[in-house]
C-alpha cells in the first residue's frame, strides 16, 4: 500500500489544494492498487460519500450517484450543499461542521435535490471519518425514501409494476440471453401497459433502425428501417436529443418529428419511447403504442423508462464484477461509519468481516463475529419460531447462483432473543467468473413497518367515520362472490343506503355538525349489524353493507328493518335533535351475479326506488326495476337528442269562460314525436326531466315556444288581442332564482306583452318553495305576468301563505272536478275553492271539465273559468287557432 506518511502527506496537500485539487485522489491515494475496495462499496446499495471539513465531496458511490441522478464522478469537488433542496446552504454547513467537531442532532432527514430538479426525501446516517492526526472528514449513508413517503394507494398501484421489473432484472442477471431478454420484456410491456404494439429497436452506424424484438408490428424481427434523408426530423434524432422520455398522444398531429411508417401501418395512434443507452453511446429505443388516443401517466413513463434502464444495464455488462480484494485503511474506516449493517460472508456461508453497525443491531460483539455463521445466529427462525431452512435463506442461496437479491421484507434475531424487521440487499463477490463470497447490507426497517401499517388503515379505512371504505368493501365482496361461486356456503346480501335529506343539515347547521352526525350515525349502524357484516363508507352520506346470511334467506331485509328501528331513536349535537331516516336498496343474494359492479348497481336501483316511495324505506332489487332504471337511462338519452334535434313541440288546450264557452286563452302542454314509440304525453317524460335536470331546458324551450305563438296569434288574428297563454313552471326553475330575468327575456325576445302570459306553478312546489315564492312571484307581477297556483286543493296550502302569494287565479284539481254531479263530498270540496277565491279576489278555473253535469255544477256554484275535453283537446297549433273568437 506504500509509506504511510507519504500518503498522509499526500492526503493533506490534495485536501488544501482547493478549488483546483482533485479530491477524487484522496480515495486512490489510500486504496493503492487495491481496486477491489472501490468494487466492494460500489456494489453496496446505499449511497455513501466521504466530505472534507469545507463540505467538499472527496468521493461518492455508485448508489449516491443514481439518487442524484448523477455520475459519481461529477460530485467530487463539489459542496454538498448543492445537492441540499430544503436547507440554507450556510445552515447545512453550520450543521455539517458542528457535527465534525463532535457535536450531534445532525439533521437525518433531508431533501435532496436531483439533476432534473426534482425533490427525493432522503434519509442520512452521518459518521465521523478520521484518517489520522487531525485529519477527519465525514462519511455519510444515504436512504432514498420516495417509496416509503408514498401514500399506500400510491405503493399498492406501483406495487405489481415493481414486481414486474424485479422479474425482468433477474432475468437479465441470471441470463445472457440479450434477445429473450428484449422478447420477454415487449410481451409484458403489451400486457401490462394494455398496448397493441412494443418494440425494442436498436440504431445502426448509419441512422437505420433494427427491430430487434416486438408485438404486434406488421414487420418481422430483424427488420431494418433506413434513416431519413433529414436525421434532424426522424423520430429516432429527436428522441436522442431528448432529455428524457418523449410522449406521443397523436401521432396525426404529431410536429417535432416524422413518425415512423410501421406505426401508422400498424393503425398505431399515441405511443411513447425512450432511449435505451449502450457501452459507448445510444444502443437504441423502447417503444409502447395503442391505436386509442391515449395520455400515458406518469406510473406508465416510469415503468417504461425501468426496463429500459434493465435494458441498458444489460447491453453493458461486459463481465462479472470485480472480486472483492484485501481490506484496505479507508475502506476499513468506511465500513466502520456506515449506520447501516453491513457484513460479508465467504462461499462456505462464514462471516469474513463486520462493521460496527452490524453489531449495534444485533446485539454481538464485533471481534466474536469473524467465522460464525449468520443464519444460525440471526436468521434462523420465523417470527412464529419456526425453523427457517438454510435451504431457503436468500442469503446462502446467492452463494449458489450468483444471483443479487434484494429482500424487502425479512427478519433477523437479535443476541437477546428480540426480533426485528429488515430490508437488505445481498451481491455476489465474483472472482474470474467464480462466486468467492457475497455482501450484505441491511438496515432496521421498524419505523417503515410502523408507518406502512398506518398507510394500510389509511388505504381501507375512512377517515372520517373510522368505517372500511369504497375500495375494502369491493375487496371483500369479491371475495364472498368466488365463496358463493366455488360451492361454498354462505348467503350473501348488499345493501345501499342513503340518509334522507342529509343536505339539508350540512347547508343548514354547517359541515361540521354534518360531520359529526355523520359519525354517530356511522356509529349507531355499525352497532346494528351482526358480527361479520361488513359496513363501509362510500362518500357523503352513503353506506354500503355486506350482509353474512349464513344460508337464511331474507336477512338483508330483517338487517334494514333492525336499521330503520334504531333510527327512530333521536341523535343529539349540542343544542340540535336529530330524527335521521334512510333509504335502502337491497341485492338479496350475490350468488347470480357476474361482476361487483353489477352488484352495487342493482342495490343503488333498488335504494332508489326507495327513496322515491318516501323516507325511511327499504326495496329489495328485482328484475323489474333493472327493466325501469335502463327505460329511465333510454329516456334521459333520448331526451337530451329531442332537445337538440327538435322531436319536441307544443300542444295547445282551450281555457274558455264557462257561461258563454268563449276561449279566453291556451294552456301549451310538451308533447315528445318519439322516432320510435310515436307521440309521447308529459305523463311520460317529465318526471324524467325533473330528475334528470333536462327539466330545465325543456322549460326553456316551452317558454320560449309559446310566447312566440301567442305573439304570431296576436299579429294574425284580431280576436286574439284579449287572450293569455300558459306555461308550466318546474320546482327546479323555480329554485334556479333567476326565473323573472328568463321570463323578462323570452318577452323581449319575442315581442310578446306581459299581460298576455300566464305562468302556472303547482300547489305543492309553492308550500315547499314558500318564502323563495314569495318574492319570486312578486317580481313576476311586477312585470305585468299574471300567475295562477296549478293542481289547487291537492298541496294543503296554509291560508296565511296563500294570502301572501301575489297570484291571480286558483285552478281547481281535475281529481275534484271529475264526477262533483255525482259526489257530494267532491262537490263540496269545489265550493269551498271557489268560496275562497272569491273571499281573496282571485278568479278560479276548473280544470277536467268533461261532461255537461259537470259544467252545471261548476256554474251553479259560480265558477267562471274551464278546460277540458267538454270544450277541446290539447290540438296542434294550426287546430287550435280555430278556437280563436272573432272580436266581440
Amino acid at each position: 500500500m506504500g509509506n504511510p506518511d507519504a500518503t498522509q502527506k499526500h492526503i493533506e496537500q490534495v485536501m488544501d489544494g482547493g478549488d483546483e485539487a482533485d479530491p477524487a485522489a484522496v480515495f486512490s491515494m489510500v486504496c493503492g492498487d487495491h481496486e477491489g475496495v472501490h468494487a466492494f462499496l460500489n456494489a453496496v446499495a446505499v449511497g455513501m460519500a466521504v466530505m472534507d471539513e469545507q463540505g467538499r465531496l472527496l468521493w461518492a458511490n455508485k448508489a449516491l450517484g443514481r439518487i442524484l441522478d448523477r455520475a459519481p464522478a461529477s460530485l467530487t469537488g463539489q459542496p454538498f450543499t448543492r445537492y441540499v433542496a430544503d436547507m440554507d446552504p450556510g445552515q447545512a454547513l453550520d450543521l455539517h461542521r458542528r457535527y465534525l467537531a463532535g457535536g450531534s442532532g445532525m439533521t437525518k432527514e433531508w431533501t435532496a435535490l436531483r439533476r432534473d430538479g426534482r425533490r427525493v426525501p432522503v434519509y442520512v446516517s452521518p459518521g465521523r471519518l478520521r484518517i489520522s492526526g487531525d485529519t477527519t472528514c465525514s462519511l455519510i449513508c444515504v436512504t432514498d425514501l420516495t417509496a416509503q413517503g408514498e401514500n399506500k394507494e400510491a405503493l399498492t398501484r406501483r406495487a405489481f409494476q415493481q414486481g414486474i421489473i424485479s422479474e425482468i432484472g433477474l432475468f437479465a442477471l441470471s441470463s445472457g440471453d440479450i434477445l429473450g431478454l428484449m422478447r420477454k420484456t415487449v410481451l409484458l410491456m403489451v400486457s401490462i401497459l394494455d398496448v397493441e404494439m412494443a418494440e425494442v429497436m436498436r440504431l445502426m452506424p448509419d441512422g437505420a433502425l433494427r427491430l430487434e424484438a416486438g408485438v404486434g408490428s406488421p414487420d418481422p424481427e430483424g427488420t431494418i428501417y433506413p434513416g431519413q434523408a433529414d436525421s434532424g426530423q426522424s423520430m429516432a434524432a429527436y428522441l436522442q436529443s431528448a432529455s428524457g422520455p418523449v410522449i406521443m398522444e397523436d401521432y396525426a398531429g404529431e410536429t417535432r418529428f416524422t413518425v415512423p411508417d410501421v406505426f401508422l401501418r400498424a393503425g398505431m395512434r399515441s405511443g411513447v419511447g425512450m432511449l435505451i443507452h449502450g457501452r459507448d453511446g445510444h444502443y437504441g429505443f423502447l417503444g409502447a403504442h395503442t391505436s386509442k388516443k391515449r395520455v400515458f401517466t406518469e406510473d406508465d413513463v416510469h415503468f417504461l423508462q425501468s426496463l429500459a434502464n434493465v435494458l441498458s444495464e444489460a447491453v453493458t455488462r461486459t463481465g462479472a464484477e470485480a472480486a472483492l480484494a484485501a481490506s484496505n485503511r479507508l475502506g476499513r474506516l468506511i465500513l466502520e461509519a456506515v449506520g447501516e449493517g453491513i457484513f460479508g460472508i465467504d462461499r462456505a456461508g462464514s462471516i469474513t468481516f463486520v462493521n460496527p453497525a452490524t453489531a449495534q443491531l444485533t446485539g454481538y460483539p464485533a471481534e466474536k463475529l469473524a467465522g460464525e455463521d449468520p443464519h444460525a445466529l440471526w436468521h434462523h427462525s420465523k417470527p412464529d419460531g419456526k425453523p427457517f431452512p438454510r435451504s431457503k435463506s436468500p442469503i446462502l442461496k446467492v452463494l449458489a447462483d450468483g444471483r443479487r437479491r434484494h429482500v424487502r421484507e425479512d427478519w433477523f434475531w437479535r443476541a437477546d432473543g428480540r426480533i426485528f424487521p429488515v430490508d437488505y440487499v445481498v451481491t455476489p463477490l465474483l472472482e474470474d467468473d467464480q462466486i468467492r463470497g457475497a455482501v450484505v447490507a441491511f438496515r432496521d426497517i421498524t419505523e417503515r413497518k410502523k408507518a406502512e401499517k398506518a398507510l394500510t388503515y389509511q388505504a381501507y379505512h375512512d377517515e372520517l367515520t373510522g368505517l372500511y371504505n369504497r375500495a375494502f368493501f369491493i375487496e371483500r365482496l369479491e371475495r364472498a362472490m368466488r365463496a358463493t361461486k366455488s360451492g361454498g356456503r354462505g348467503h350473501f346480501a348488499v345493501m345501499f343506503l342513503d340518509i334522507d335529506d342529509f343536505k339539508f343539515v350540512n347547508d343548514s347547521l354547517g359541515h361540521t355538525v354534518g360531520d359529526r352526525l355523520l359519525r354517530g350515525i356511522a356509529m349507531r349502524l355499525w352497532n346494528t349489524l351482526d358480527p361479520g357484516d361488513v359496513i363501509a363508507r362510500f362518500g357523503g352520506d352513503e353506506f354500503a353493507v355486506l350482509v353474512d346470511g349464513r344460508d337464511v334467506p331474507g336477512k338483508g331485509l330483517a338487517t334494514a328493518e333492525r336499521i330503520h328501528e334504531e333510527f327512530k331513536k333521536p341523535a343529539r349535537i349540542d343544542e340540535f335533535e336529530f330524527y335521521v331516516t334512510a333509504s335502502i336498496g337491497i341485492v338479496d343474494d350475490v350468488a347470480g351475479y357476474e361482476g361487483v359492479d353489477e352488484v352495487l348497481r342493482d342495490a343503488d336501483t333498488a335504494m332508489f326506488q326507495a327513496k322515491s316511495r318516501g323516507k325511511g324505506n327499504s326495496e329489495v332489487f328485482d328484475r323489474a326495476m333493472h327493466d325501469r332504471a335502463s327505460e329511465r337511462l333510454h329516456l334521459v338519452t333520448g331526451l337530451r337528442r329531442a332537445l337538440e334535434h327538435g322531436e319536441l313541440y307544443l300542444a295547445y288546450q282551450p281555457i274558455f269562460r264557462l257561461p258563454d264557452r268563449r276561449t279566453v286563452g291556451f294552456e301549451a302542454l310538451a308533447r315528445w314525436r318519439h322516432p320510435v314509440r310515436g307521440i309521447l304525453s308529459p305523463a311520460v317524460f317529465i318526471p324524467v326531466a325533473e330528475s334528470s335536470g333536462l327539466i330545465l331546458p325543456l322549460g326553456d324551450f316551452v317558454l320560449r315556444e309559446c310566447c312566440g305563438r301567442m305573439r304570431r296569434w296576436i299579429d294574425e288574428h284580431p280576436g286574439a288581442g284579449g287572450m293569455s297563454i300558459s306555461a308550466n313552471i318546474s320546482a327546479k326553475q323555480l329554485m334556479q332564482g333567476d326565473l323573472a330575468a328568463r321570463v323578462g327575456r323570452v318577452l323581449g325576445e319575442t315581442g310578446l306583452d306581459p299581460r298576455h302570459l300566464k305562468l302556472e306553478i303547482t300547489e305543492s312546489v309553492l308550500m315547499e318553495n314558500a318564502e323563495l315564492a314569495v318574492d319570486l312571484l312578486s317580481r313576476l307581477r311586477d312585470m305585468g305576468v299574471r300567475l295562477s297556483v296549478d293542481d289547487f286543493g291537492t298541496g294543503y296550502s296554509s291560508l296565511s301563505y296563500l294570502r301572501r302569494l301575489p297570484v291571480n287565479e286558483l285552478k281547481i284539481d281535475r281529481s275534484f272536478v271529475s264526477n262533483m254531479d255525482v259526489n257530494p263530498e267532491k262537490f263540496e270540496i269545489v265550493r269551498a275553492i271557489v268560496q275562497l277565491a272569491r273571499a281573496l279576489n282571485l278568479d278560479v278555473c276548473a280544470e277536467g271539465v268533461e261532461t255537461e253535469a259537470e259544467l252545471a255544477g261548476l256554474l251553479s256554484l259560480g265558477c267562471g273559468l274551464g278546460q277540458g275535453y267538454l270544450h277541446a283537446r290539447p290540438l296542434p297549433a294550426d287546430e287550435a287557432r280555430a278556437f280563436i273568437p272573432d272580436p266581440l
